[in-house]
Parts: C-alpha cells; sequence; structure tokens
C-alpha cells in the first residue's frame, strides 16, 4: 500500500464549454504519438459525473479533474480513442486540511462499468497532456475501478486517492465474488499517479473489490509515479499484464484479493525515480500485504500467480535503487510458480506469511541474497552475485546489457521478444514447461505490436 512520448507542443485553446462542439481544430495537434483529431473535455455535472456513455475515436479527450462514470451506467470507449488530462480542478480534503489540484482521473464506481475495448492494432491509450521530452509521472490522473466483490474490509471503507468529501459513493467491496465491473483491453495507461498523502495514493490502474466477471487483458502501465497495478481485495483476474518504468511496487495486493493472473512483465528502469522510506529504496516488483497491521482476516491476500518475469537493475550498485523482486508480509498468503525475479538486491523476501503459502518452480537471481526467510515451496533454482557466471545466468532468457536493461538512448528500440526463456533452468531442453511471461514456442510475444516502450518520446 505504499507508496513509456510526443513531438512538439500540445495547442492549449478551448472553449468554456464541455461540449464536443467545442473543439480544437482538426490540425491544431502538433503532438507526434496524439492523432492530429478535435479535442474535447468529456462532459460531466457539477458533481463530476460523465454525461456520455460513448467515447469515440475521432476526438482525443480530455479528463477534466475527477471524472466519474455514471452509478448503474456503462462508459464505453472505441478502440483507438486517446484520452489525455485535462482541467485541472480544486478539491478541499476534509482530512488533510488542503486543496488537492487534480485531473486526468477515471473513476468506475460500484455499480457502474466500463467497457474499454481496443485491439492490438488499435490500443486505446490513457495518457499525459504534455509534448514529447516533457511527460513525467503525475501528468495522467489514472483509472480506478470499484466493485462489490469479496475485500477483508467493511464494505465501507473508501478508496485510496480520492479526497473526502466527493458526492459519488467511492466505496468498495461487498459479498458478489463474480461482480462485473466492464472490460479493460488492449489498454496503456502512461504517467499516472496522484499522492494524496504518503501511503494515500492514486495509481496507475487500481483496483478496489473489483470482481472475477470484469476481464483485464493486455494492459500496459508506464512511468507511474506510485504503483502500477494496485489490487485492494477482490476476485478479478487478468493477464497479459505489462508494467514499465514505475517509481513504486509494479504489483501490489491488498485486503484479501484472491485472483489468478498468468503472464506478467515487470520492469524497472535505471532512469525512473524510485520511492523510498527512511531513506532506503521502497521500490519492489510486488508487494503484498494481508493488512497494514498483519492482522489475520479473511479471506486472506493470495493472489495466484504464474508466469511473470520481474527484471531489475543490470548490477548490484545500480540494483541498489530498488527493493525486493517480491515481498510477501502482514500475513499476505501466495501462490505464485513458473516465475522469473533478477536483477534486484534480494530475490523474495518472505516476512510474516499468511496461510497455505506457496512460491515453486522460479527461476530467482540477486545480487546480495536470493531469499530472504524460509522459502514456502519447492522447485526453486536460484543464483546470487554479480560475477560473470551469476550474469550469464540472466541470459538465459535474452542479452543482459543491450536488449532487456535499456536506457533513454535505445528505449525506442526495445524488443520484448528478446525477453523469451532459451536455455537453462528458464526453459531446460526445450522443454514445454517454462518459466517466465514469454512462451519460447510461439512466435512474436503477446507483448509485440500494441505496447509503447519509449512513451516519452513516441
Amino acid at each position: 500500500m505504499k507508496k513509456l512520448f510526443f513531438a512538439s507542443a500540445l495547442a492549449v485553446a478551448f472553449l468554456a464549454s464541455c461540449n464536443k462542439d467545442n473543439v480544437m481544430g482538426p490540425n491544431s495537434d502538433m503532438n507526434a504519438g496524439l492523432p492530429s483529431k478535435p479535442h474535447a473535455s468529456i462532459p460531466v455535472d457539477a458533481q463530476g459525473i460523465i454525461l456520455k456513455t460513448f467515447l469515440s475515436k475521432d476526438t482525443v479527450w480530455k479528463i477534466d479533474g475527477v471524472s466519474f462514470v455514471q452509478p448503474g451506467q456503462t462508459l464505453t470507449i472505441q478502440e483507438g480513442t486517446h484520452l489525455i488530462a485535462g482541467v485541472t480542478k480544486p478539491y478541499p480534503d476534509e482530512i488533510t486540511h488542503l486543496t488537492h489540484d487534480i485531473k486526468g482521473v477515471l473513476v468506475v464506481p460500484k455499480t457502474a462499468k466500463i467497457m474499454a475495448v481496443g485491439t492490438a492494432a488499435e490500443p486505446i491509450v490513457f495518457t499525459s497532456d504534455k509534448a514529447a521530452g516533457q511527460r513525467n509521472p503525475g501528468d495522467f490522473g489514472g483509472i480506478v475501478i470499484l466493485g462489490n466483490s469479496t475485500t477483508n474490509q467493511e464494505p465501507t471503507v473508501r478508496i485510496e486517492g480520492i479526497p473526502k468529501p466527493v458526492d459519488v459513493d467511492v466505496t468498495y467491496g461487498g459479498s458478489i465474488p463474480g461482480d462485473n465491473s466492464g472490460t479493460l483491453k488492449y489498454v496503456r495507461i502512461e504517467f499516472a499517479g496522484y499522492n494524496l498523502t504518503e501511503d494515500n495514493e492514486i495509481n496507475g490502474l487500481t483496483l478496489g473489490g473489483v470482481g472475477s466477471g470484469t476481464t483485464l487483458e493486455n494492459i500496459q502501465v508506464s512511468w507511474g509515479k506510485d504503483d502500477a497495478f494496485e489490487f485492494f481485495g477482490g476476485t478479478v483476474n487478468a493477464k497479459y499484464l505489462i508494467a514499465l518504468s514505475t517509481d513504486d511496487d509494479d504489483f501490489d495486493f491488498d485486503h484479501g484479493y484472491t485472483g489468478t493472473i498468468q503472464y506478467a512483465l515487470s520492469l524497472k528502469d535505471p532512469n525512473s525515480t524510485n520511492s523510498v522510506s527512511k531513506g532506503v529504496s521502497d521500490s519492489n516488483g510486488l508487494e503484498s500485504d494481508n493488512n497494514g497491521t498483519s492482522a489475520e482476516i479473511e479471506p486472506y491476500t493470495r493472489p495466484n500467480l504464474s508466469n511473470f518475469t520481474f527484471i531489475g537493475q543490470t548490477d548490484a550498485t545500480a540494483g541498489n535503487k530498488l527493493k525486493y523482486g517480491n515481498l510477501w508480509r502482514r500475513k499476505s498468503s501466495l501462490n505464485i510458480t513458473n516465475s522469473i525475479i533478477a536483477g534486484y538486491k534480494t530475490g523474495a523476501a518472505f516476512e510474516n506469511i499468511g496461510p497455505n503459502a506457496n512460491f515453486s518452480d522460479n527461476v530467482v537471481h540477486a545480487y546480495s541474497a536470493a531469499y530472504i526467510n524460509t522459502v514456502p515451496g519447492t522447485g526453486n533454482q536460484e543464483s546470487t552475485g554479480n560475477t560473470a557466471s551469476a550474469v550469464a545466468y540472466l541470459q538465459l532468457y535474452g542479452d543482459l546489457d543491450s536488449k532487456i536493461f535499456y536506457s533513454t538512448t535505445n528505449a525506442a528500440t526495445f524488443n520484448p521478444d528478446n525477453l523469451v526463456p532459451i536455455a537453462g533452468p528458464a526453459y531446460g531442453d526445450g522443454s514445454t514447461t517454462f518459466a517466465g511471461a514469454f512462451n519460447p514456442s510461439e512466435g512474436a510475444t503477446w507483448a509485440s505490436g500494441w505496447t509503447q516502450w519509449n512513451p516519452k518520446n513516441y
């Protein structure tokens, strides 16, 4: 619970009304990466409730302040649509007694749905309104989806990151494991995040009590100011997820999340910032808690994860920017198999974990220690240190220096296909069983085509 670019300047003229008629001219957007289309703010009422049910790709839509899908309604977003941060709005907060200036936050409350179904050729993109070379984490707010599925919290608990009060219900959780909040498919979320207070943030994609009737597939969260994906309870399943260049944790689980996720990539960036706690890095590939006090409250957080690839940094010195590849703590349980963790000072830490934990058949490299505390599983293969043999171990799934860990000078040519395991424990003897996010027996990976590895400059 802690704490990828466009070419020239964005024209900022717009009229006072939120109607679609009040748009920028069709040639007014000179930013590479954004299509040259009219811009319009998504129309909302005084409470920020969205007054449309369909957003078409013929317009670049601006999300003003914190905008809410109307409860009981479905917001459909056409494939190929771009959405950017719009007008900043002030939100007085009764807890911090501060006024927070926020933009670009899309909230899907309980009973509302979102249908954001892109394609590999035409993904839906939520991103910064800034020009190429000027984009930074926090330019966009983020996406928050709230559902009625099970958690280990009271269903009156508000989701993090949203100022109080707002005139829309932002609680999450309930008693419907199969609850359906809609679909996100072939979606990119770039430069998201807002820190309301410490440990109270909007992430790239925040999921509170979201049920298994919801579909989450082919989603890339890049250059986030906080976490990429955070699951607050719920039972939602997902596959084909990417976290790129995130400041804090790439995957964060809390409050009784019990869903299943298969095929995911966590890729840290030596050029990004990293969160710190008491002057020490607090940036992990994955962090999981049952709750903040280690209380034994059911359902226990127990994500079921397989075929994850967590990649940190190229050497032990750079690895000091990061903390753990995986951190399991505070009575969180776990089930993670057939995954790769590499490039962290410590591979996986198990601190006061919950019942029925399983960490098996994974490939782990670390510069200092593969594990902290006893590993709750079998069949794992480990390598430690910064020697030639350890680096060669990492090369079991690609060329470490030139293909996996990229810099701002070669990010545009980054190819996820180079992350396919090629030999050894991750894919021994051409076995049908493999570790990590990408299947060596396939051609182009599932990450090819719809992703963006250089969002600061495209």
